[in-house]
């Protein structure tokens, strides 16, 4: 593994299904839903992420609410682009089961490109 260049701190591998807490934004810290795929991530994941905003003041099902446990909703309607620094903490995964479905969601949303 290569050292990070002088005046960058290493971060830690983000990965699909992963849920992180933001820095504080204007209305205080916001929750993320990794989306993109790993591959993108490995490419990219040190600049940016795709993500899906979380609810994390209650659990929803429904076409387009994935529950996260110990996370709250993810709004998968609600994709961005996240600055990887605005990252802070990892807070909860998503079950490996449902990372098909959400992806099958994801892309339907997006158009399958």
């Amino acid at each position: 593994m290569n050292a990070p260049a002088p005046g960058r701190t290493e971060l830690p591998g983000i990965r699909y299904g992963q849920a992180w807490e933001s820095r504080d934004e204007v209305l205080g810290s916001i929750r993320y839903l990794v989306v993109s795929s790993d591959a993108y991530n490995l490419a990219f994941g040190d600049r940016r992420v795709i993500a899906v905003e979380i609810d994390s003041r209650a659990m929803y099902e429904g076409a387009y609410r994935e529950p996260v446990v110990d996370a709250g909703t993810a709004l998968l309607d609600r994709i961005v682009w996240v600055a990887r620094s605005q990252l802070v903490e990892l807070v909860a995964e998503l079950h490996p089961d449902r990372h098909a479905p959400v992806a099958r969601v994801i892309r339907g949303l997006i158009g399958d490109l």
